[in-house]
């Protein structure tokens, strides 16, 4: 039961750390070619401060399930889709954020993970249906090194460390507590350290098309995994990573066979904004299983009936250099670690505080993108 609690709070925390940082914005020409249009709109991205982002997450798992177990039968093929929006406003060292998460397919999961953990354990089926709940619909705000998220009607807060530690991920911030977070921001912003020439091949260009009313150019490339991985660790050891940098290059390898297929597709107006922007990524069943099975000692010649994996995301990008007055939520802020704790059978060691925000723009946790904008949760 912790392994289910450990995966589904890392995919919300890891989701919602990774839609704020692929937000590149900028300004260049019409006449640029598509990729000097790419090195310009990354060299400038360091002028837009605050904006919304409106992201949607595919995944799609396609074989015979059997072959993990009977029970699994039917679980394929898989889709499950995450869909939302977040404000981002990097005006300060300590970038804020806030925003929505809703989760289509969970029902299929967790009826497959009921299924195998047997009908007779009471308690596990009913934490399992907690957490389907909980998770189908979520907000959260990310202010002051603080996390605030909102799971069936209440706000739990908890900081990144401990909340890699509940999750499982804990080993992902290992040994990045001398890391410049400037230093990195401005070598990813620099097309000579993490350009199109760097991390791109085989770039062209689509066509023209509108996004949200504005005329944009389509570009599309294909992503340089290796030649990716490489030049972040390169950034991180100059920027005081090394130990991160050199667990990096260690898993570059297997990463790589990992993914057979990468592309992304940016379409850029003629300032040069980047108003969206999507990432396409083939994944290999067997390569998955073989590092798995490496890493754990375990036997995933089960995963054989596995035949594919694809996951895609969206990005749309909107509302550049506006108000985004993010604040604490208002009312009961409950521990995180109490309410998995609590899911888990464990004790509580606080019954949560009472805690008021300091800015009227955010009502029960749902954010405002502008002065002007609307609080409903479906403005994202």
């Amino acid at each position: 039961m912790k392994k289910v609690v450990a995966l589904a709070l890392g995919a919300v925390l890891l989701a919602a750390l990774l839609f704020s940082m692929l937000a590149v914005v900028g300004c260049g020409g019409s006449s640029d070619t598509p990729a000097q249009l790419i090195d310009k709109s990354i060299q400038k991205s360091k002028d837009t401060k605050t904006m919304h982002i409106a992201y949607d997450v595919k995944l799609n798992i396609d074989g015979d399930a059997s072959a993990l177990g009977p029970e699994m039968q039917g679980l394929l093929p898989f889709n499950m889709g995450i869909s939302g929006g977040m404000d981002v406003d990097d005006r300060s060292d300590k970038a804020k954020a806030q925003g929505n998460i809703k989760f289509d397919g969970l029902d299929q999961i967790f009826q497959g993970i009921a299924g195998a953990e047997g009908s007779a354990d009471a308690q596990t089926a009913l934490g399992i249906s907690m957490i389907g709940s909980m998770l189908s619909d979520m907000q959260f705000v990310m202010l002051d090194e603080k996390m605030y998220i909102k799971m069936g009607g209440s706000w739990y807060e908890t900081d990144a460390s401990s909340a890699g530690d509940a999750a499982g991920v804990g080993g992902l911030t290992s040994g990045t507590s001398n890391i410049d977070q400037n230093c990195i921001q401005n070598a990813v912003q620099d097309p000579n350290k993490f350009g199109s020439g760097k991390i791109m091949t085989d770039i062209q260009e689509v066509g023209e098309e509108k996004i949200n009313g504005t005329d944009t150019r389509h570009l599309k490339a294909n992503l340089d995994l290796d030649k990716t991985m490489t030049e972040m660790a390169s950034i991180l050891r100059d920027c005081g990573g090394a130990e991160s940098a050199g667990g990096l290059e260690s898993g570059k390898s297997e990463l790589s066979k990992m993914v057979k297929s990468k592309s992304i597709e940016m379409w850029i107006d003629k300032d040069g904004n980047l108003l969206q922007v999507k990432v396409d990524l083939e994944l290999d069943p067997a390569a998955i299983s073989e590092t798995a099975g490496g890493l754990s000692g375990a036997d995933t010649s089960a995963a054989s009936g596995l035949e594919s994996i694809a996951l895609s995301m969206k990005l749309t990008i909107s509302d550049l250099n506006k108000d985004m007055n993010i604040s604490k939520p208002e009312g009961n802020i409950l521990k995180l670690e109490d309410l998995f704790g609590s899911i888990l059978g464990g004790s509580s060691s606080s019954s949560g505080t009472s805690t008021t925000g300091t800015s009227t723009s955010t009502t029960g946790g749902t954010s405002t993108r502008s002065s002007t904008s609307s609080q409903n949760t479906s403005s994202y």
